[in-house]
């Protein structure tokens, strides 16, 4: 006589206390036995045991047909859900324990609410929640795991096409993080031969666990699965540290995990990334008074490294009003070597003042009331590429463009090419700047952030004509810090990492301060970001940021790399420059342990051979 063959078939995942949960089951055709694992780091499982079931009357039940089953806890009480098929009809039964050994049956429910991913060790007013989908996401309440209480849909239609636009989403699972209920979803495409796995989560409120405070506008996770090789269930998630862990098996039960660092993303907390130092010679770049176009403000300087030398044109205000740029320099990257008592550029005929400044505009920003301000200067070959922002003192302020040889740049031979407007006219436009080498060999013009990287790729910078469409709107991430992302700061600079973008932010919850972060971005496709850091990386604290025209703000429209160190210049309350130090590798090791927007998938077959074993 044979015996019948066992099965190994994985049920549920999900984190209890500081430890992940693995439930599985070894099924026969007469019965299904069912094992509880541990892991405290959610990739290796030990100390498994089998559960114990017995009826209401205390006698020994056994599983047959065991389709579902979800495992949770709260406090000391652990729970299994489950559903099997008795003389022809589907039975979801709910069994307790309190010592993760020993459960009994307590009651059965036809509500198939109660098979859906339970949030473990949380009550909302007394009432256990469970998430689950459809065309959008629901949540359901119950006080008893039998009777559940359903709502509408929770999460707004998308304003436009999303990744999880018009897809059916199926609840992953749910973990508790410091900000609220996370929950993630699978909006898969359905090919026909592969499966287009789109991982997706949203964050609800704790004190409002049906209102939703944020969602991925990107997947977490996406990958293109064959169907004839994996038929992908998901088992659960759980948050080990900085890493959420998703859990998932195949059409032949075998086990996988994909591990994901939630740092970068805002929603568990991270040891901050390094932030800049500030040097004690600050400001560096005072107002001149013997300098009538540069006695009220000197402050958002852009920077290069030429020939040993930082090389600063900063924005400079005098008693008409008007910004102009002015040039400095220093051997150190600190102290100012040599300083010109002229401006070096200013209004082009083509690019002229339209009205007298008697005539309030409300698009004057920065304390002068028309002229050029806050460039940023980039190195492609022999040429310096300078963007900035024109405004006439009339019309919305645009982006204009212009450049100088090198080798005039150095001699202080002010030969700047014609400037022109490359943002469209009539629309409000600022912080553009230029990669400072080409991209699959064109010109990359980067001209927004938010909400998402933007580029124009261009032949020529000098001789076309550029009008440049920019589309900008507000992220949607209120929970981080950067919740009104302003603009990018200094041009990207090219680091063994991805280009180093650093740009200016501001917090609802800290409101009337510009703050600076930081992004990398791939080397070959900068519309991708690699990391991001969790938190500000400078912050308007010292009293030179906060005394002057504008108080509260840090403005960064320069930074270069000398000696192996990141000199990162900005204004101070829109009235001095100002420069914060870092070195390079300490500040990128920095960013990126914050954490990665995308994590490494961690095969499962050795999970597998410990369970079997």
């Amino acid at each position: 006589m044979k015996t019948a063959k066992a099965t190994f078939y994985p049920f549920s995942v999900v984190p209890h206390g500081k430890k992940v949960m693995f439930v599985y089951g070894v099924k026969t055709p007469s019965e299904t036995r069912i094992f509880l694992s541990q892991s405290e780091d959610g990739l290796t499982f030990g100390n498994k045991y089998e559960l114990h079931l017995t009826d209401e009357d205390g006698q020994k039940k056994s599983l047959f047909d065991c389709g579902q089953l979800s495992f949770f806890a709260y406090g000391n009480q652990a729970n299994l859900i489950f559903s099997q098929t008795s003389k022809g009809e589907k039975q979801i039964l709910i069994a307790q324990s309190s010592d993760l050994l020993n459960f009994k049956i307590t009651a059965e429910t036809s509500d198939v609410a109660a098979l859906f991913p339970i949030v473990s060790n949380f009550k909302y007013k007394k009432n256990f929640l469970t998430y689950f989908g459809g065309e959008s996401l629901q949540v359901a309440a119950s006080d008893n795991l039998v009777h559940w209480h359903k709502t509408g849909s929770l999460l707004p239609k998308r304003a436009e096409a999303f990744f999880d636009e018009g897809a059916a989403l199926h609840v992953i699972g749910t973990v508790i993080v410091p900000r609220g209920i996370l929950v993630l979803y699978d909006a898969r495409v359905d090919k026909k031969s592969n499966y287009e796995i789109k991982i997706g989560c949203a964050l609800f409120s704790l004190d409002k666990p049906y209102a939703p405070i944020w969602r991925s506008q990107l997947p977490l996770w996406e990958e293109s699965v064959a169907k004839k090789k994996y038929d992908v269930r998901f088992l659960g998630c759980a948050l080990v540290k900085q890493s959420l862990q998703i859990y998932w098996s195949s059409f032949e039960n075998e086990f996988f995990v994909k591990t994901i660092n939630l740092a970068s993303s805002g929603l568990v907390p991270s040891e901050k990334a390094r932030q800049l130092k500030r040097h004690a010679s600050n400001p560096i770049l005072k107002p001149e008074p013997a300098n009538s176009w540069e006695k009220d403000a000197t402050f958002n300087p852009a920077a290069l490294c030429l020939e040993g030398k930082i090389h600063l044109l900063y924005r400079a205000i005098g008693e008409n009003g008007i910004s102009v740029l002015g040039y400095a320099n220093s051997q150190d990257g600190i102290s100012i070597s040599e300083r010109l008592d002229q401006p070096v550029f200013s209004l082009a005929e083509n690019l002229r003042i339209q009205q007298s400044p008697s005539t309030a505009s409300p698009y004057v920003s920065g304390g002068s009331w028309a002229g050029c301000e806050d460039p940023r200067a980039t190195q492609i070959g022999k040429r310096i590429f300078v963007t900035y922002v024109f405004f006439d003192g009339c019309n919305p302020p645009g982006v204009a463009l212009t450049s100088i040889k090198v080798q005039d740049f150095l001699s202080k031979d002010w030969k700047w090419k014609k400037p022109k407007l490359i943002s469209r006219a009539g629309e409000i436009q600022k912080n553009w700047m230029i990669f400072p080498e080409k991209i699959n060999g064109k010109y990359a013009i980067l001209h927004s952030i938010t909400p998402k990287i933007s580029i124009e790729y261009v032949d020529d910078l000098d001789g076309e004509e550029i009008t440049i469409e920019s589309l900008k709107k507000p992220g949607l991430d209120e929970h981080r810090w950067d919740n009104v992302v302003r603009g990018a700061g200094a041009p990207p600079l090219l680091t063994k990492y991805g280009w180093l973008l650093l740009y200016h932010a501001m917090d609802k919850r800290d409101p009337d301060k510009y703050k600076v972060g930081a992004l990398i971005l791939d080397y070959q496709d900068p519309t991708k970001i690699l990391h991001r850091c969790t938190y500000p990386i400078l912050e308007p604290t010292a009293h030179y940021e906060n005394h002057g025209a504008k108080a509260g703000v840090v403005y960064v429209c320069g930074a270069a790399i000398k000696d192996e160190t990141l000199f990162v210049y900005y204004g101070g309350a829109d009235s001095v420059v100002c420069v914060a130090t870092e070195k390079l590798d300490e500040f990128l090791e920095g960013l990126i342990a914050s954490g990665e927007v995308a994590g490494e998938e961690v095969a499962g077959e050795e999970v597998l051979q410990q369970l079997q074993g």
